[in-house]
């Protein structure tokens, strides 16, 4: 993979440590239904605020 410049190349082989680590860690379905319950709370302050 070709980088733009340094800060590229850090910040794709943080971005890969960090999927690395995380698909690594056991999701239990309760925290699944948590985080999906937090992401939509915050899509509907996001929506409600575009509409004002």
């Amino acid at each position: 993979m070709e980088y733009i410049n340094e800060f590229h190349k850090e910040w794709i082989e943080r971005t890969r440590q960090s999927i690395a680590f995380w698909s690594k860690q056991p999701v239990s379905p309760e925290d699944v239904k948590k985080q999906q319950e937090m992401l939509n709370k915050q899509r509907a302050i996001r929506e409600s605020k575009l509409k004002s």
